[in-house]
């Protein structure tokens, strides 16, 4: 009784028209081929299982076709024959995993210079090739630098790193990314048809995210549900088998967080984890839900839909965009701080978690800014001592309404006042006194919040591409000093120009950019346009010993780009990090009208009072 081949065995793919995703790998491959114009040695390298060797066996197949069908084999040529028996005389498949020694490069040497027996081409496709010994790749160098007209080579490796920049340099480079989720849903749905059964949508959903784009891995899931289920593969198979959350038990956890149940969270968490649940694959689903729900709040297109049906979607109509924004922010950081991790299960059920306690996690300057009553009992005292000195303010003409129902006028802090302020919290150096000089501040510099400059995602999506725990580390450490005894030593100057970044974070740092997040638009604006001038930029340049790029974003913004990113990063978008000059990046930045109504610099002005403010001509 022979044995039945393994699904990816049994449907892999004879011509490129079968090929699932790599369309731009396809047409390098399949315009080289059509004029003739092929590289002697091409390396291809990606993750397992998405289709490196399978390309390699087929562009071994087409060049030595001898009756091409366009850029399709024939099948029928002898070369196509015996290649399809699996024992084509010129074409030679090596595992480097079991054959990495010396002596079997010498033999593939000593066999190059003899011509092929019946093709037009030798194809040597080395698999696994990082697993070559040192002198190995060495005795490869000449040969694979000056083969023979009659000879290619085709490398392919999952582990790029480890491949010598000589062997690199003599090779065309081909990169394979994940494949994308509709063309392997697309190939799944395909071969579970030829097998006679049909599947769901959401199956196909979470044997994707299951198999991280590797169709091999998804042809894997697909054979073994396929032995269990009658008619046709639906999620109740898969859960059965690898114990997966279905969407209903997704939608189920985002309404809970929506809801704060969260007993109802911890309760299914523990039962999951005890019946073994992939909380990794739960967490890239839910990510997924999330985005569409996002998607049609923000376009009203159920276009976007994908997961959800329209009746998935009518309970989450209504409900509050930031709370999702948040919630997707949590589960991101969960996934990507977690993954490969034995705490998986523990982190990604706290993070959900903080979703729900998010409103009693409220900062010192959260709470200043959104309680007025809190903010007046706050700085009540505050504004009692300081009293005197703001009863001081130069009085040209107060002008209140004017400021704020026209905008038209500038409006200033007095001098005298800022630096009566700047002492004060040399004296006394806590959030709130920090917080009211930047009010102060803010306020004097209308001109800086009136504009803004619009990063747009590519430019901000670049710094977390080339992020690193390095460089976070540092600009860390050196924001957290900022505010301290040893860096401010009574120098107003200094707390000028630094007190507009109190109260940001760095979420993302690479060696010569960061990315700032701020509870409020207004201060990220304020920073962005502050950071056009060249006096400020040098003295921030000199505190953190470098010149770097700052962009600096409000939270929902943030919570936008990690969608953004995590989108691209599932698909195979991102691109690889550019680095680009540091005064040309501030000097191409540009700043437009921003009329934005602010209840922010309302509050500020409430909380300060309006004989802060010093109208000029």
């Amino acid at each position: 009784m022979e044995n039945k081949k393994s699904l990816y065995r049994e449907y892999r793919p004879k011509n490129f028209d079968q090929v699932a995703g790599h369309e731009g790998i396809k047409e390098i491959l399949i315009s080289q081929i059509s004029t003739n114009s092929f590289g002697h040695a091409l390396l291809f390298s990606g993750q397992r299982g998405t289709g490196k060797t399978s390309i390699a066996k087929i562009f071994s197949k087409v060049v030595n076709c001898q009756n091409l069908n366009g850029y399709n084999p024939c099948d029928e040529c002898i070369s196509c024959k015996e290649f399809n028996n699996n024992s084509h005389s010129d074409i030679f498949e090596i595992d480097a995993a079991s054959n990495n020694g010396v002596e079997e490069i010498r033999n593939i040497k000593a066999n190059v210079s003899l011509m092929p027996n019946f093709s037009k081409f030798k194809v040597y496709i080395i698999d696994e090739v990082h697993m070559l010994s040192n002198s190995a790749f060495n005795a490869l160098l000449k040969t694979l630098e000056e083969p023979p007209k009659h000879v290619l080579f085709v490398l392919a490796t999952t582990e790029f790193s480890k491949i010598p920049a000589t062997i690199i340099s003599r090779c065309q480079l081909f990169n394979f990314k994940r494949i994308a989720q509709n063309s392997l849903e697309k190939k799944v749905k395909e071969i579970c048809n030829s097998e006679g059964k049909d599947i769901t949508q959401d199956a196909l959903n979470e044997i994707y995210y299951m198999s991280d784009g590797s169709l091999r891995d998804a042809l894997n899931y697909l054979e073994q549900s396929l032995t269990i289920s009658s008619e046709e593969v639906t999620t109740d198979v898969l859960k059965k088998i690898f114990y997966i959350a279905t969407k209903n038990e997704k939608i189920n956890i985002i309404k809970n967080v929506l809801e704060g149940n969260s007993k109802e969270i911890i309760s299914y968490f523990e039962t999951s984890n005890n019946q073994g649940i992939d909380f990794q694959t739960m967490t890239l689903s839910l990510l997924d839900i999330l985005k569409e729900i996002i998607e049609v709040k923000l376009t009203g297109d159920k276009t976007f839909l994908a997961n959800l049906n329209s009746e998935d979607f009518s309970y989450f109509e209504n409900k509050d965009l930031k709370k999702l924004f948040e919630l997707s922010d949590n589960i991101a950081e969960s996934y990507t701080k977690s993954k490969n991790s034995n705490i998986s299960f523990q982190y990604i059920l706290i993070n959900i978690l903080k979703s729900i306690s998010k409103d009693k996690l409220i900062s010192v300057s959260e709470k200043l800014l959104i309680d007025n009553s809190l903010e007046n009992e706050i700085l009540e005292n505050e504004i009692l001592e300081n009293e005197i000195l703001e009863n001081e303010v130069v009085e040209n003409e107060v002008v209140e309404n004017e400021i704020l129902e026209e905008h038209k006028i500038e409006n200033k802090v007095s001098r005298d006042e800022l630096d009566a302020n700047i002492n004060d919290f040399f004296n006394s150096q806590d959030d709130a006194k920090f917080l009211k000089l930047q009010m102060k501040l803010l306020i004097s510099e209308s001109n800086m919040y009136k504009k803004a400059i619009d990063f747009s995602n590519d430019q901000i999506i670049n710094v977390l591409v080339g992020a690193n725990k390095e460089a976070r580390n540092y600009f860390d450490e050196k924001f957290s000093l900022i505010f301290n005894e040893d860096s401010i030593k009574n120098d107003a100057k200094f707390i000028e120009n630094f007190i507009m970044f109190f109260g940001s974070k760095i979420t993302a740092a690479s060696h010569d950019s960061i990315i700032l997040v701020c509870d409020e638009r207004t201060i990220s604006k304020w920073i962005n346009n502050k950071l056009q001038n060249e006096n400020v930029r040098y003295e921030i340049f000199k505190y953190f010993n470098k010149e770097i790029k700052i962009i600096s974003i409000d939270k929902k913004r943030w919570a936008e780009i990690k969608i953004d990113f995590m989108d691209r990063k599932q698909n195979n978008k991102l691109e690889q990090y550019r680095e680009d000059d540091i005064q040309d990046f501030y000097k191409n930045l540009v700043m437009e009208n921003d009329q934005e109504e602010n209840e922010y610099l309302k509050r500020a002005k409430e909380i300060l009072g309006s004989q802060n403010i010093k109208v000029v001509n």
